[in-house]
């Protein structure tokens, strides 16, 4: 599996848990993880330059991860004031 590909599978599934108050910490993890990797699948040099990758997954991971890290911030601060 790629970097692409994986980056693509942790966005969407960081995504999916960032909703729930106890595994959204679980999935600011995932999202990290997510840009992370969609972000070293889009570079285009380096040790990575020998490893077929999908630039769309990887950018789809990128906003993926991204927006779960925004949801899993405002979840935090809503759960956090009640």
């Amino acid at each position: 599996m790629d970097l692409g590909t994986r980056a693509l599978v942790l966005g969407i599934g960081s995504l999916a848990i960032s909703w729930v108050p106890v595994l959204n910490i679980i999935a600011f993890l995932a999202g990290l993880m997510a840009v992370a990797f969609g972000l070293l699948a889009r570079w285009p040099t380096g040790w990575l330059a020998n490893e077929e990758s999908n630039p769309r997954r990887a950018l789809a991971g990128v906003v993926l991860g991204g927006i779960a890290l925004v949801v899993f911030l405002v979840t935090a601060v809503r759960y956090s004031a009640l």
